[in-house]
């Protein structure tokens, strides 16, 4: 199986919670993912940004050793978005990330 983040080579089984476990050996390391959201982004064709996902992996592992991405989680901060788009609207990308870091 494909790590979901990096598409490189990795071990990929089912967790509970409706989830899948990932174990990327490529530089994502352990994580798990919801089944929602990988049904979500293969019907809208959207992928992880790599190293923004990295990095969210490494403090959230501060609090779980085998974090959670959660749809919440991804259309957060995770998003792959174009340099086409955020050089259209850079505002609103800031905002959203400030908007959201409150809650």
């Amino acid at each position: 199986m494909k790590c979901l983040i990096c598409q490189a080579a990795s071990k990929t089984g089912h967790a509970a919670e409706d989830c899948s476990e990932v174990d990327c050996s490529a530089g994502c390391g352990r994580y798990k993912v919801s089944a929602n959201l990988v049904a979500k982004m293969k019907f809208k064709n959207e992928c992880f940004d790599i190293e923004r996902t990295r990095r969210w992996l490494e403090m959230a592992r501060n609090d779980e050793p085998v974090p959670l991405i959660s749809t919440y989680d991804y259309y957060v901060s995770l998003l792959h978005r174009d340099t086409e788009e955020r050089s259209v609207t850079p505002t609103r990308s800031r905002q959203a990330l400030v908007a959201d870091s409150r809650l």
